[in-house]
């Protein structure tokens, strides 16, 4: 089967191999527990760059570890069940920058990785490179460039599907800026999955949502830009391929201490913190799986707010202000994926999610919030869906929830196309004269946009 022919919208999934392991039993994911159609592409987080080869990292990947069969042949089970199914080995991660420079414009390099990946049955690798910096940024396209021919040669001389390429991205401007060569990695690269996650965190001196999908209004400067949405378009000015972009969902959420009783006023407030909070499960100040809020909501009393403008939950209780994605504002993503015409989203982590659907019950589902993905991207696009309804329902009664459901809609489609106003006159602006006259063309351009949606 070729890549070509894999389903429209991707779904990419890391397994993390220490999340068989957590110490706590109910926390543990096993290769078993994973449906073999629920992602398109598994990535196997982590093997060890070690020179110039992947090696793997935990005992239990290739050896019976702790009454644990290996892990490596249990993942690979999965495509037995459902043959479509890419699972690709991520190396680097965190803290592991470094050890990608032995990589870079190497062949021989590029060997090793093939035959780690034949040998294993992985069909490509992902590169988590966190993060290149300014004396990188070539050497990473060299890297991406020569990987990918020596994989295709080697397809062509086995007979067999060229191993898959795909990166872990930032999302800042800033970080692409520096270490990011776009048109020669989105050329050579077969997914590029952004982190459109961990944008706000205890490191912040206010709070935020970590993943929100737009902006809110009163954002100003790099604020402004800590959105899922700013961050797709840091790689689609650059002349990155829509197909090939990924938005990032956590299957976490980040807590901070906020005062007041209000939490959506909470946003911008000094101080943050972790909120007070520390996962057992994790083991992480401040980070929660999301299993963990669905048992906070159902047994602790805190209660979801949903942030119309951010278009993102959040749950609050006696100032722990958690900012996280639950399965609404994952299906709205993925109408956002649709709507933009990327490839698809990719989340962190199957383990993080109610795999076992103990926690979040009112769901009535495992993994409720990559269910959620997979049902969304296997519908009718959004606008056949709406040529479907508005020929249906012509001779309906018109009701107060269509004029809301239509009104939501519109300011959606403005709230995007002012924002890719933004992007676009961003930098133009360099005096005060020029500021307005920016301002006066963005003003015309909205009613000009208003008038066609009417």
């Amino acid at each position: 089967m070729s890549y070509s022919s894999q389903p429209k919208y991707r779904r990419i999934c890391y397994f993390t191999n220490w999340g068989a392991h957590r110490s706590m039993k109910e926390a543990r994911l096993y290769p078993e527990d994973i449906p073999a159609n629920l992602c398109t592409h598994i990535l196997y987080a982590f093997a060890t760059l070690s020179g110039q080869n992947l090696q793997a990292q935990i005992a239990n990947d290739l050896q019976v570890y702790q009454g644990e069969q290996p892990l490596y042949p249990r993942i690979m089970k999965l495509k037995e069940q459902n043959p479509d199914l890419k699972v690709l080995i991520s190396c680097g991660g965190w803290g592991k920058a470094g050890e990608f420079d032995s990589l870079v414009g190497s062949n021989e390099a590029s060997k090793n990785v093939i035959k780690f990946c034949r040998q294993h049955g992985f069909d490509g690798v992902d590169l988590d490179w966190e993060f290149p910096g300014a004396d990188q940024k070539e050497r990473f396209g060299l890297l991406a460039k020569t990987m990918y021919k020596i994989f295709k040669k080697e397809a062509k001389k086995s007979n067999k599907e060229r191993l898959l390429i795909s990166i872990a991205t930032a999302a800042g401007e800033f970080l692409i800026k520096k270490g990011y060569d776009v048109p020669v990695l989105c050329k050579y690269l077969d997914m590029i999955n952004v982190m459109t996650y961990d944008l706000y965190g205890s490191w912040h001196n206010k709070i935020g949502h970590h993943s929100a999908l737009y902006h809110r209004e009163g954002e100003t400067g790099m604020e402004r830009e800590l959105n899922t949405n700013t961050s797709m378009y840091n790689w689609v000015t650059r002349g990155c391929p829509r197909e090939k972009l990924h938005i990032g969902i956590p299957g976490y959420g980040r807590a901070f201490s906020a005062s007041g009783n209000n939490p959506l006023k909470a946003f911008g407030q000094s101080g943050g913190g972790s909120g007070g909070v520390s996962s057992p499960y994790l083991g992480e100040s401040g980070l929660l799986a999301y299993f963990e809020i669905c048992r906070k909501e159902a047994k602790e009393g805190f209660k979801r707010y949903w942030h119309k403008q951010h278009q993102i939950p959040v749950s609050f209780k006696d100032g722990t202000w958690i900012g996280y994605d639950d399965p609404d504002s994952v299906r709205n993503k993925c109408k956002y994926v649709k709507r933009e015409q990327f490839g698809g989203a990719m989340i962190w982590t199957l383990d993080m999610d109610d795999f076992h659907g103990n926690f979040c019950k009112k769901h009535g589902t495992k993994f409720p919030l990559i269910s959620a993905m997979k049902e969304e991207f296997e519908l009718e696009d959004d606008n056949n869906v709406n040529v479907i309804l508005s020929t249906t329902t012509t001779n309906k009664t018109r009701t107060m929830k269509d004029d809301e459901d239509e009104l939501a809609s519109e300011l959606d489609q403005m709230n995007e196309f002012n924002t890719l106003l933004d992007l676009m006159l961003h930098g133009a602006v360099q005096s005060a004269s020029q500021i307005k006259q920016i301002k006066t063309i963005k003003f015309y351009l909205l009613l000009l946009f208003v008038i066609i949606i009417k």
